[in-house]
C-alpha cells in the first residue's frame, strides 16, 4: 500500500479495529465514539471492553441517529473487527447505518 492512502481501516483499541464504507466523515465519527466507548469500559473495569458489548454499544449509537427527523443518520457501514483477550477468539461485526448489528 502507498502511504496515507489507507482512509478506511482505524484501531479502536489494542484488540479492535474498524474498517468502514460510506461517508469517511461519518466513519470518524463512529471511530471516535467506539474509541470513547473502549476507554469508558477500561478506566471503569479496569479491563478491555468485550467485542460484543462493544458492538452493541456502536450499533445502539448509530440506531439513536435514525429515531429523530432532525438530526441526520449515519451515511457509512462498519466493520468491529475483535480479538477476544481472554479466549482468543476472534469476532467480526456488521453495523449497518440503521443500527443492526450482524455477528
Amino acid at each position: 500500500l502507498v502511504p496515507g492512502t489507507n482512509k478506511r481501516v482505524f484501531p479502536v483499541s489494542r484488540n479492535s479495529g474498524i474498517a468502514a464504507a460510506g461517508m469517511s466523515a461519518d466513519a470518524r465519527q463512529l471511530v471516535a465514539r467506539a474509541r470513547s466507548e473502549a476507554h469508558q469500559y477500561t478506566s471503569s473495569y479496569g479491563e478491555e471492553v468485550p467485542p460484543g458489548l462493544l458492538a452493541e454499544r456502536l450499533g445502539l449509537f448509530v440506531h439513536a441517529y435514525t429515531l429523530y427527523g432532525s438530526i441526520r443518520p449515519f451515511g457509512c457501514a462498519v466493520l468491529l473487527g475483535c480479538v477476544d483477550k481472554d479466549t482468543k477468539a476472534p469476532s467480526l461485526f456488521c453495523i449497518e447505518p440503521q443500527g443492526m448489528v450482524y455477528k
